[in-house]
């Protein structure tokens, strides 16, 4: 351990790409680690009720959904370098508001500043860490670097979100505090580690809004011609719906269970993320395996409905967390799996279109799901919108039994 740890160090300081990648891809991990057990509980502390909390994350929804596409073309205008640090301003902007403030309208200007940090930061390392690496390994396979910085990142995720919970137990707004200073630290590290290998471009902000609506239009053009594309992206446009109820209220919910102990979350969320783990493992596993997609797709569903299901109906503690945990392994099947089925039914020079395309129309449920979901959980119970959730996984079978095996 102590060998690694050497020389990882060695490596950060002789700025070579990899070991820089792991270094950020940690403290990106730390940071949303501390807050995510935490989150939602802040925004109950000030009074807001379930469709309230839930309309506040609308607002991150809601950049994704128009911020997503231009983003890119950003990306490509000012650089690797400039938009990650960038994203990572806005993000620890973001936190500071939430550890300073405690009323809506900043609230609303956090997750503001949260959606252009996120959608700025989507992919922005991997393009940098690929293209600096092509300088002297063009033959390379990348997929190692990947791999290790997921596990950088879900390491510094789970450590987080023990140090969350205890933070939260004392204050819930001192998790986002320290949240801050962290994204704050990337920044003079990214300004020294990361050597810039893309060029500016020059492209005006007209041309780059032009660019993103053509994306948008080519790509939901393409999608719906294409009956395969059009059912799973059905699929897990309603799979969003439940998955956000989920995700809001979970904290709410078991702190409630558990007498309102509020450190239980950062246990809960190091054994969400492992559970999570596993379902990523399936689709690796179903993927060796050469198994088809359609059976993936089904078996995931059911086993978020029924988990989820008996999750929202029980009252005890441990029963409830226990169904919730194995309802972990879906989410972990869910995104994998479709980007592995979008792999083999997509022509290469029209995958960026669809996946811009799915991007919007999962981001579109997510609403759909934070709307109506958190409407529910408001007017009758958390509980009843679970199991409104569970039925939204059965609903996704719909457009699931119409694809071919693939």
């Amino acid at each position: 351990m102590r060998k690694m740890a050497v020389a990882i160090g060695k490596g950060i300081y002789k700025k070579e790409p990899n070991y820089v990648y792991y270094w950020l891809k940690f403290l990106i991990g730390l940071s949303f680690g501390l807050i995510s057990p935490v989150y939602a509980l802040l925004l109950f502390s000030t009074g807001l009720d379930a469709f309230q909390v839930g309309m506040i994350n609308l607002v991150f929804v809601l950049g994704n959904i128009f911020f997503s596409l231009p983003a890119g073309a950003l990306a490509d205008v000012w650089g690797r370098k400039k938009t990650f640090l960038i994203s990572s301003l806005f993000q620890g902007l973001a936190f500071l508001i939430y550890a300073l403030f405690r009323s809506w309208p900043f609230f609303a200007l956090a997750e503001f500043f949260s959606s252009l940090g996120f959608v700025l930061m989507m992919g922005i390392l991997e393009a940098w860490v690929v293209d600096s690496w092509k300088q002297n390994r063009p033959t390379e396979d990348y997929g190692f670097l990947f791999s290790r910085a997921e596990t950088a990142g879900n390491s510094a995720s789970m450590l987080g979100g023990l140090i969350g919970g205890v933070l939260g137990g004392i204050d819930l707004q001192l998790p986002f505090l320290v949240g801050a200073i962290t994204n704050f630290s990337v920044l003079p590290m990214g300004l020294i580690l990361i050597e810039e290998t893309w060029p500016e471009k020059k492209l005006k902000i007209k041309a780059i809004i032009k660019k993103s609506v053509k994306t948008a239009i080519e790509g939901t053009k393409e999608s719906l011609r294409n009956q395969l594309v059009k059912q799973v992206v059905l699929f897990s446009s309603i799979a969003m719906i439940g998955f956000k109820a989920l995700d809001m209220y979970w904290s709410k919910r078991f702190v409630g269970l558990f007498q309102q102990r509020i450190w239980i979350t950062g246990y809960l969320w190091p054994g969400m993320m492992l559970f999570m783990l596993v379902g990523n493992f399936t689709v690796k596993w179903w993927s060796d395996k050469k198994k088809n997609y359609l059976k993936g797709f089904i078996g995931m569903a059911l086993l978020a409905s029924l988990t989820v299901f008996l999750s929202a109906i029980l009252k005890n503690f441990y029963g409830a967390v226990f169904f919730f945990l194995f309802y972990e392994i879906s989410r972990g099947i869910y995104r994998p799996a479709l980007f592995g089925y979008f792999n083999k039914i997509i022509p290469s020079d029209k995958r960026a279109t669809i996946l811009a395309f799915d991007n919007m129309a999962v981001w579109s449920g997510a609403a759909v799901g934070l709307f109506t979901l958190g409407w529910v959980a408001k007017r009758f119970s958390i509980e009843i919108a679970w199991i409104g959730a569970s039925l939204m996984f059965l609903l996704a079978l719909v457009p699931v039994m119409k694809l071919r095996k693939v």
